[in-house]
């Protein structure tokens, strides 16, 4: 007698709990997102644009003023506006001409992935060739809040000592 007791409080409860869990709603699924995929699409294609544009004021005006830019994963993430711009100009300053090409776009909520390549010709006229995918989350302002480039960075030394 007892063990059947134990037994139908333990459904009783068990049944309790399916009905709050199935009548609840997820939280994630009642936020409303503050850029719309077409905004988020034209922000990377900003993004790639003042990339080749060689405009360091331009390329950190993409970026949230405490965004977060890994480029290439693996290597210290560098974050604020002054040090992006900083690393901008740097890595940017042996080339004469960078190319992007978008290849693929991919939204989801208030982040994009992308595929691209990059065409990219020294001062001295040498080209090189970088194939990436990057991870793009945005703020409520439609600044970058974080970059995450993937790229072989090895590849590319070599190819610029070559």
């Amino acid at each position: 007698m007892r063990n059947q007791n134990v037994f139908l409080k333990m459904m009783t409860a068990l049944a309790l709990m399916f009905l709050v869990v199935s009548s609840a709603t997820r939280v994630e699924a009642a936020r409303n997102y503050d850029l719309n995929p077409e905004q988020i699409e034209a922000a990377v294609e900003e993004y790639f644009a003042s990339l080749g544009s060689l405009d360091v004021q331009r390329f950190v005006n993409n970026f949230a003023a405490d965004g977060v830019f890994e480029d290439p994963v693996g290597t210290p993430p560098i974050q604020g506006t002054q040090a992006i711009g900083a690393y901008y100009e740097a890595v940017t300053a042996p080339f004469g001409e960078i190319k992007p090409y978008i290849q693929e776009v991919i939204v989801g909520g208030q982040e994009a992935i992308v595929n691209w390549k990059l065409k990219l010709k020294t001062k001295t006229g040498k080209v090189i060739f970088i194939d990436g995918m990057g991870v793009f989350k945005f703020n409520q302002q439609g600044k970058l809040q974080s970059v995450r480039e993937f790229w072989d960075l090895a590849a590319f030394l070599a190819q610029l000592e070559s």
